[in-house]
């Protein structure tokens, strides 16, 4: 399956490298950023906000994709950084082991900046016109999409926004958020009973609606994703203002 899973993603016409690692730096004990060399990926391919890459790692024989977002990438240099949220699977595994010169293989295909989709007909809604946007940003994830997070803020500049970031590990409180002038974080811990930043949410907003004029950015576990997509949406708030992805699957 794997194999058959690979050719198709080359067969949609997916960029191919490999990836080189550079250097390793622990950001927290369960979190690990590694530095690599790009393989010549973003000379052939402009970056953009939350911008990932599918990585393929070897499993028991097998072989799977993970999705990883860029970190400071570095186009001159040749160079961006990858941060693992270290958990139990091959990705974790491979990050744990991973020394200067090792490679990986990635393949680029399917990452487009948040609220890029267009219509049916190609034409692009007002939410997603080239005109900056007027209303507030709110952005909803966990440790793992804090990279993809960190990247969409910067891209923000000094535009409003209000960021909830879930953690389950104490330590993890630590991560760097990062916060410009005008935007507010939020950290909420996720405990074994799977109450976290969807449960604070539901229960805030059934109060106080979220605002239509408003856009969202989702990454969580794939059913907070999905419930708070659907709140959001019960409440007015048009598809084209929601950017929703399930980062992983609770087992």
């Amino acid at each position: 399956m794997a194999r058959i899973e690979s050719a198709v993603v080359r067969a949609m016409g997916s960029m191919e490298t490999k990836l080189t690692v550079l250097g390793r730096e622990e950001i927290a004990p369960s979190y690990l950023r590694l530095e690599l060399d790009d393989g010549g990926l973003l000379a052939r391919r402009p970056t953009h906000p939350t911008m990932w890459l599918r990585l393929w790692f070897a499993d028991g024989g097998r072989g799977h994709q993970r999705a990883f977002t860029l970190v400071d990438p570095d186009a001159s240099a040749g160079r961006f950084s990858l941060e693992f949220a270290l958990h139990e699977g091959a990705a974790s595994d491979w990050a744990r082991q991973c020394r200067p010169g090792d490679t990986i293989r990635v393949s680029l295909l399917g990452s487009k900046p948040p609220w890029d989709a267009r219509g049916r007909r190609g034409r692009r809604t007002a939410i997603l016109s080239d005109a900056p946007f007027s209303g507030r940003t709110l952005v909803i994830g966990d440790s793992a999409a804090l990279p993809a997070i960190n990247s969409l803020l910067e891209s923000l500049g000094e535009a409003p926004a209000e960021v909830w970031l879930e953690h389950r590990l104490p330590e993890d409180r630590q991560l760097l958020l990062h916060e410009g002038p005008n935007v507010s974080g939020h950290r909420v811990h996720r405990g074994d009973d799977s109450t976290g930043v969807r449960a604070v949410l539901e229960s805030r907003w059934a109060p106080r609606p979220p605002s239509p004029q408003d856009r969202y950015w989702i990454a969580l576990e794939a059913a907070d994703t999905r419930a708070l997509s659907a709140v959001l949406r019960s409440h007015g708030v048009g598809r084209e203002a929601i950017e929703a992805t399930a980062y992983w699957r609770s087992a």
